[in-house]
């Protein structure tokens, strides 16, 4: 008879336990759903940008100064310094560059970004003394910040080293590196996303893009850009970032068509 009751109690344990099993694994599946679910648009993320910020960017072997030049109401205002890439010495500042007038420099921009639509509302190039307008098609930033970005979960996210065969992938997540006034910043965790260019005229044509933005400091930018399916694999990456720089060259005008 107390083997009976063992045997019972033993049962029901199991159940029980299947039971909770069960449960887990539908937990497991629907927050993984949610991740997955989670979505960004990179115009909403400017709203957390301030005056002074800045990235620099490195592609095709140029380097180019992005400033937070002013925020206002929905409108942000975008100080761009492009050059060919520069040999840093230990002591290079960015900050310091632009206060010297960006010798070197191939060329220097700003505009003005309606935040609630991406679109840029007024473009000046310092560099002709000119302001341009800038069609929409052309315009790679504005569909940038237009493109809905899903959020990569972590178990699809890229790895470090050399793919394994079974199913217990213990490698670690691959992370951009984060780099504030030239210092490298370690342990910084990046969000992954990922979206498609539109069906357009373009090159980016339905390609697949990786975006990574840092869950800490300035994040509203992506810091690692790749896109798919182009030669090769395009990247555009963060190599330096941080706030507190000031420009020579005076804001845009009220007036559109006034000489700077």
């Amino acid at each position: 008879m107390q083997l009976n009751s063992y045997f019972y109690a033993g049962k029901n344990m199991i159940i029980k336990w299947i039971w909770s099993l069960k449960l887990f694994i539908s937990y497991c599946v629907f927050a993984q759903c949610s991740v997955f679910a989670q979505d960004l648009y990179l115009r909403d993320n400017l709203y957390k940008a301030n005056p002074g910020d800045y990235i620099v960017i490195a592609f095709n072997n140029t380097n180019t100064v992005m400033h937070i030049r002013q925020q206002r109401d929905n409108l942000l205002t975008v100080e761009e310094i492009s050059t060919p890439e520069i040999k840093r010495s230990a002591d290079f500042s960015w900050k310091e560059w632009v206060r010297l007038n960006a010798p070197g420099h191939t060329n220097w921009v700003m505009y003005e970004i309606d935040l609630k639509t991406a679109k840029m509302i007024r473009y000046y190039s310092f560099s002709k003394q000119n302001w341009y307008e800038i069609p929409d098609n052309d315009n790679f930033l504005s569909k940038l910040l237009n493109l809905k970005l899903i959020k990569i979960p972590e178990n699809m996210r890229k790895k470090i080293g050399p793919k394994v065969d079974n199913e217990f992938d213990m490698r670690a997540i691959w992370q951009p590196q984060m780099i504030v006034e030239g210092s490298r910043i370690p342990g910084t965790l990046f969000d992954a996303w990922r979206t498609k260019w539109p069906r357009d005229a373009s090159e980016l044509s339905g390609k697949t893009i990786e975006i990574y933005t840092p869950q800490s400091g300035n994040a509203y930018f992506p810091h690692w850009l790749q896109i798919h399916g182009v030669l090769g694999k395009a990247k555009i990456r963060v190599i330096d970032s941080g706030s507190g720089l000031s420009s020579p060259k005076p804001p845009l005008p009220n007036e559109h068509k006034q000489e700077l």
